[in-house]
């Protein structure tokens, strides 16, 4: 059947990849093919983001999704969106007051 050719000829060529991808770091460089040398990968650095919160917006408590929790002198607390640019971020988003 032509789907079963087809089928053994996938796991044929995928079986194939995984071999060259285990045998490769026992392997020196010089001896593989040219089409079968691949540079290695580098490392990207993501660009630093600053951002300035005025102290009136409070005291840091913590950070997660992209946020900031700050408690207020009022004890009310506020949720800084931090993603975004500038100059409207970074934007409060949310002020919680406790009664």
């Amino acid at each position: 059947m032509k789907i079963d050719r087809y089928t053994k000829a996938v796991l044929t060529v995928i079986a194939v990849a995984l071999v060259v991808i285990a045998v490769r770091p026992y392997v020196p460089a010089p001896l593989w093919p040219t089409t079968l040398q691949v540079a290695p990968a580098q490392a990207q650095t993501m660009a630093a983001r600053e951002a300035t919160i005025p102290k009136a917006w409070g005291k840091l408590v913590s950070y997660g999704s992209g946020n900031l929790y700050l408690e207020g002198s009022d004890k009310s607390l506020r949720i800084v969106d931090l993603d975004g640019k500038p100059p409207e971020y970074p934007k409060l988003k949310w002020i919680i007051k406790f009664e």
